[in-house]
């Protein structure tokens, strides 16, 4: 027999397996890592894409005719940059990154060394990253660009975060990124772009008598007035007017005009607006029967003591001879209570009726109503209005309208001293005595087609000074002719409309007013203002301006700024418990109104000695029935709200128990059913 030359086969353990399989794994993970990171590759699972470069933002880099530079300025560096920072910057990277995926690439003329304009295939927006170190070019650079350099809010080194876009001489900067969402981000890139391919060409003109671009207030000894944070938005892509609410004409090339608050309105400013209007003028006007802010704005003025608040608007404002010729009814002194989308205020647990938050079900309740369908309202989640009035819209023959924001059912229309929500017991007055419309009343409308015109009689300025001349026998006689010749003259004004015009309605002046709209951050170091959106009004507002102006791309970006989701379900627990409160109310109102009657009653027997009837045992026992009625209801009160607190923080609990369980059980099944599933193919072996 001969032994075989072939070495033994070591074969490998379980153990050594394993650790190669590791490894092998372990290697695997980092090679698509590195080539993830390479590709900048990144799937978007949100449920509103918010990762995705939104419609908009691709038609504006579309629409490209010129090179767009970006030059995206970061102290890349990990001593001075925390690890945080690093990420955020790396994330602004991703998003530059896909702009420039975006950009089409077109055939320009661009000038060569020489001097001489020569046709090229380019990408039409271009990033140049730049780390502007201490005294380097790129530093001299981002100065120049007007970035600011701010401080680490974690590691405490000064450092650059911005960017400036450039496009020919227009150059626009974003001096210093704060941490906000990226759709954010995404909405200041387009509309920089947006700005400096096509500049300032639209006109927007604020028809008003209260000072929303800011300066000077009125009071010597304040500082000036800082301007409305609307305003300050639209200034930033149009050139934009202010005119008094009295002005006796538009001026010429307004694209859009904003009427707010017209409290002090003459009837020359409502003719202004209604001939702007009929040569196919864009119209959005804001009113209010009680402007609720108004009072703070009144005090801002110089008060003589001892006396109540002085100056400022009136809270009362109105467009009535247009609102009558456009088909709109709206009671100024009456404000709509909405006992569905009542805000709570002051403290948890009580509602204000008059304050409303307006979730997704104030855009309608069809698939097919206007509000969920149209670009300016579609992607919005949370408006809040303060004492708002209403709309009931009848349109004359050629006016279509669009119903954007509605109230729910359980609406009404109550006095604005109850509506008030600082005025104790209106609240409650308004529960007690509330008699539902049972149908939706209009907050934001849109009217649009061939207007009339609201002033068949022509100028009203011309009128008044018809009136009040005072013609003589011999005057007639010798003038007669002159005036049959002029009549015509005299009375040039449109009486229907040359072009379709379209009217924006919003039945709230407080809707854009900066303390219900805005938070005002400063940036630690830096002398900018970081804007923290309460809501999404001024959102709908800008969207509204961009429709008007006929560029709609800047409404899709927008929209997707502010993806809010809110807690409606905690609304509806607090709104069920006030309704226990107002039956409670109601009932405890009975009771003491009886036990009133009945001192009375007995008083009134011995109206000679009102003292010793007050001190008589049955007047006593009256009086300490009603104190022990009161105790009782202000115990049930208490219990009341324990419960609600109780039961919302249970409720809240469960959803944040469940959410932190469903995935440790998915995984453990999942592991267990694998498991399961190994140990049946073993033993078939």
């Amino acid at each position: 027999m001969s032994e075989s030359t072939q070495a033994p086969r070591h074969k490998l353990t379980r153990t050594n397996t394993a650790l190669i399989g590791l490894a092998v794994v372990f290697v695997i993970v980092l090679l698509v890592n590195f080539l993830a990171g390479k590709m900048s590759f990144r799937v978007d699972l949100t449920e509103y894409k918010t990762f995705t470069l939104s419609e908009g933002t691709r038609n504006i880099l579309g629409g490209l005719e010129t090179p767009v530079e970006v030059r995206y300025y970061v102290t890349d560096d990990s001593k001075i940059m925390s690890p945080s920072e690093r990420a955020s910057a790396r994330r602004v990277e991703d998003l530059l990154n896909e702009f420039v995926q975006a950009s089409p690439v077109k055939e320009v003329e661009i000038a060569n060394a020489e001097g001489e304009f020569e046709t090229k295939r380019i990408k039409m927006l271009t990033v140049k990253k730049l780390n502007p170190e201490p005294n380097t070019d790129a530093e001299d650079s981002a100065i120049i660009d007007g970035l600011q350099a701010g401080s680490s809010g974690e590691t405490g080194n000064e450092l650059y975060f911005g960017i400036a876009v450039q496009s020919l001489d227009a150059n626009e900067a974003i001096p210093f990124i704060p941490a906000r969402p990226e759709t954010m981000l995404e909405y200041d890139l387009a509309r920089a772009v947006s700005t400096v391919h096509g500049g300032k060409q639209k006109k927007i003109v604020m028809m008003t008598g209260m000072p929303v671009s800011g300066g000077f207030g009125g009071n010597f000894q304040a500082p000036p007035q800082q301007p409305w944070m609307l305003y300050e938005q639209l200034v930033r892509d149009y050139e934009v007017e202010v005119i008094p609410s009295n002005a006796a004409e538009i001026p010429e090339g307004t694209t859009t005009l904003i009427v707010i608050h017209p409290y002090d309105i003459t009837d020359d400013g409502q003719f202004a607006i209604d001939q702007y209007l009929l040569k196919g003028g864009n119209v959005l006007a804001f009113v209010d029967p009680n402007f609720f802010y108004s009072r703070s704005m009144a005090q801002q003025q110089p008060q003589l003591p001892g006396m109540p608040p002085q100056g400022g608007p009136a809270p009362t404002s109105d467009l009535d001879k247009l609102f009558k010729a456009w088909g709109v009814s709206y009671d100024s002194n009456r404000v709509l209570a909405d006992l569905s989308f009542g805000s709570e205020i002051i403290r948890r647990g009580n509602f204000s009726p008059t304050f409303l938050t307006l979730d997704r079900q104030a855009l309608g309740s069809e698939s097919s109503d206007p509000g969920l369908n149209d670009p300016m309202t579609q992607m919005l989640n949370q408006l809040n209005m303060l004492t708002p009035g209403a709309f009931e819209i009848n349109p004359p023959e050629g006016i279509e309208v669009d119903r954007l924001v509605l109230t729910s059912k359980m609406n009404q229309l109550v006095g604005s001293f109850d509506a008030d929500p600082t005025q104790e017991g209106g609240a409650d007055r308004i529960r007690e005595d509330f008699e539902p419309y049972g149908k939706r009343r209009v907050l934001v409308a849109r009217l649009s087609g061939e207007f009339k015109t609201a002033f068949p009689e022509g100028d009203p300025s011309k009128a008044a000074e018809d009136e009040g001349g005072e013609d003589t026998e011999e005057t007639k006689a010798d003038g007669g002719k002159a005036e049959e010749a002029e009549a015509e003259e005299a009375d040039d004004s449109l009486k229907a409309a040359t072009a379709p015009g379209r009217v924006i309605l919003i039945s709230d002046v407080d809707f854009i007013y900066d303390a219900n709209v805005v938070r005002r951050n400063q940036i630690p170091g830096l002398n900018i203002v970081i804007p923290e959106m309460l809501n999404e009004n001024l959102t709908l507002v800008q969207n509204a301006a961009e429709q008007l102006s006929g560029d709609p791309d800047l409404i899709n970006v927008r929209s997707r700024t502010t993806v809010r989701r809110p807690f409606t379900r905690q609304n509806e627990w607090y709104r069920e418990a006030q309704e226990k409160y107002a039956a409670e109310v109601a009932k405890f109102s009975t009771q003491a109104s009886e036990v009133e009657a009945r001192l009375n009653e007995i008083l009134s027997q011995t109206p000679e000695n009102i003292d010793q009837a007050l001190l008589s045992p049955e007047v006593q026992a009256e009086m300490r029935k009603l104190q022990e009625q009161e105790v009782e209801f202000r115990r049930n009160e208490r219990e009341l709200q324990k419960e609600v607190t109780k039961e919302f923080r249970r409720k809240l609990a469960t959803y944040k128990f469940g959410n932190a369980l469903v995935m440790p059980v998915i995984v453990i099944l999942f592991g267990i059913g694998l498991a399961i599933a190994r140990r049946k193919r073993i033993a078939a072996r």
